[in-house]
């Protein structure tokens, strides 16, 4: 008797979950959508806007033992990656001013970045950045040096930098 009065009950309750849902589902549901939110990655910017920016740029000091800070001028593009893109395309011409060292690879073209919205900013060359690689171990850390650091002191979007060769993840330059 006792699990016939179980059974009832639980049968009872299995209708009304199944007439809840089915009540629930004839009702309309209106969702708003939150408004579309920016990356941290691409702030807002005019469509006109093309202000010259001054950026920092580090080169191996001429002792081989530091860095040091180069200024330059940019013409300021329309989002932060096109930013970013010009700002290491300087970064590969090399240093202007005397007593520093270029870090990139003579002849090592930027073939791509992005930045997700978690702040990595993947960064793809073309593969003369680990053929024309000089200096063996101390020569890839001053490279991957001088691109994370031009990249994170020039963005505060950038917390984080993936260095790609022709689109692959890479373990090390050399």
């Amino acid at each position: 008797m006792r699990q016939m009065k179980v059974a009832t009950v639980l049968t009872a309750l299995l209708v009304v979950i199944v007439g809840a849902i089915a009540l629930w589902s004839n009702e309309s549901i209106t969702v708003n959508r939150p408004a579309v939110q920016r990356t941290a990655s691409e702030p807002m910017k005019s469509a006109f806007e093309s202000e010259r920016k001054t950026v920092a740029l580090f080169f191996l000091a001429s002792d081989g033992n530091s860095f040091h800070e180069e200024t330059r001028g940019i013409e300021g593009g329309a989002t932060t990656t096109e930013d970013a893109k010009r700002v290491l395309t300087e970064l590969i011409n090399g240093p202007k001013g005397g007593g520093l060292a270029p870090t990139v690879p003579q002849g090592t073209q930027l073939l791509n970045l992005f930045i997700d919205s978690s702040g990595t900013a993947y960064v793809d060359f073309n593969q003369r950045l680990r053929d024309r690689l000089s200096g063996g171990a101390q020569g890839e850390l001053y490279t991957v040096f001088s691109i994370v650091n031009t990249l994170a002191s020039n963005f505060v979007q950038i917390t984080r930098v993936q260095i790609l060769v022709e689109g692959a993840e890479i373990s090390t330059l050399a």
